[in-house]
């Protein structure tokens, strides 16, 4: 799926510059501190803390230190291959030669990039796999970041404080007009916002972590179907039963036999 080529960080280098030339691979890159100016196909693209930038293999581009000075960024470069998550991949890849996005989880992007480049350039044992997760993750986040950009940080920034309740909440009774009250704003206003930017809606999301918690607690607990409904809230065990159903395509019954069979660990 993905190749992890090399992984580079420029630290303050007072001298740093890129002359024009192709990408011999996939680029995406993080600046952490400073400003940074590229050249992509006859277009500046300036960056500063935070930003994202992704560069297409073959593309033509070149690098300066921004007017205040030199900059500090790290940067990984990667092929990407076949396979259904590889072609998804590149389909997003092939649109453009370079796509800038604003990276809104900042401090846990920079902190994995480190994380990356630390494993990278150590060389344990396995090194390799570890950092291809961690590229692949990467990677990740900034196309999350890119198609939830037209949603307007205020928009995102709201409903992931709903989701953030809700996932504190989840085993408690939650209501639309409690979530309302809690970012000031109308209850239709919070189901149809938080469904344009999730796909579903507040009270589905909150099914869906509690159906999830629920299959943990069966493979991992001695507790009963009747005790792990109403430990998550649900007053009555048939319905728990139908969302769990709906949700995970079986009962939760299905998966209790498997685990009296030994069929799951």
């Amino acid at each position: 799926m993905m190749e992890l080529v090399s992984v580079f960080i420029d630290d303050m280098n007072v001298e740093w510059q890129k002359e024009e030339s192709a990408t011999l691979t996939d680029m995406l890159i993080l600046v952490t501190h400073g400003k940074v100016t590229y050249i992509v196909e006859n277009e500046p693209v300036h960056l500063e803390k935070g930003d994202f930038l992704y560069i297409r293999q073959g593309v033509m581009r070149s690098g300066t230190n921004g007017p205040d000075g030199p900059h500090v960024k790290y940067s990984s470069h990667f092929h990407l291959h076949a396979g259904q998550a590889g072609q998804e991949m590149k389909a997003f890849t092939n649109l453009e030669p370079y796509r800038k996005v604003k990276a809104q989880q900042f401090d846990y992007v920079k902190q994995r990039f480190s994380t990356l480049a630390q494993h990278w350039f150590g060389q344990r044992e396995h090194a390799d796999i570890i950092c291809t997760g961690i590229a692949i993750e990467l990677f990740g986040y900034f196309v999350q970041e890119t198609s939830e950009e037209r949603f307007g940080f205020a928009k995102l920034r709201l409903m992931r404080e709903v989701q953030d309740y809700i996932s504190a909440h989840y085993r408690e009774r939650i209501r639309i007009e409690e979530l309302s009250q809690l970012v000031d704003r109308a209850p239709n206003y919070v189901t149809q916002t938080f469904k344009e930017v999730t796909g579903m809606t507040p009270i589905t999301y909150l099914h869906h972590i509690r159906v999830h918690s629920a299959r943990d607690l069966i493979l991992n607990t001695r507790m009963t179907i009747g005790e792990i409904s109403e430990y998550l809230g649900y007053s009555d065990q048939a319905h728990f039963n139908r969302v769990f159903k709906k949700i995970m395509g079986h009962p939760p019954s299905a998966v209790q036999r498997k685990v009296q069979r030994g069929g799951l660990r």
